[in-house]
């Protein structure tokens, strides 16, 4: 039986080595190609925020 703190270790491992996959939002997947689709989906937000002259928090307004 693994305790929750070993358990994190290994994900946290596993990001390291590519072996896991995280975006921003905190999804998590193994499969490379559903990496890419949520880094695409999230580029695409961004790009629609920036679109609208959004910004994102820490980032000071011109």
């Amino acid at each position: 039986m693994t305790n929750p703190e070993q358990s994190q270790q290994r994900q946290e491992d596993a990001l390291e080595t590519g072996a896991l996959y995280q975006d921003a939002e905190g999804r998590r997947t193994r499969d490379p190609g559903a990496g890419a689709e949520h880094a695409d989906s999230e580029a695409d937000r961004n790009a629609e925020h920036l679109s609208r002259g959004e910004v994102g928090p820490g980032v000071p307004e011109e």
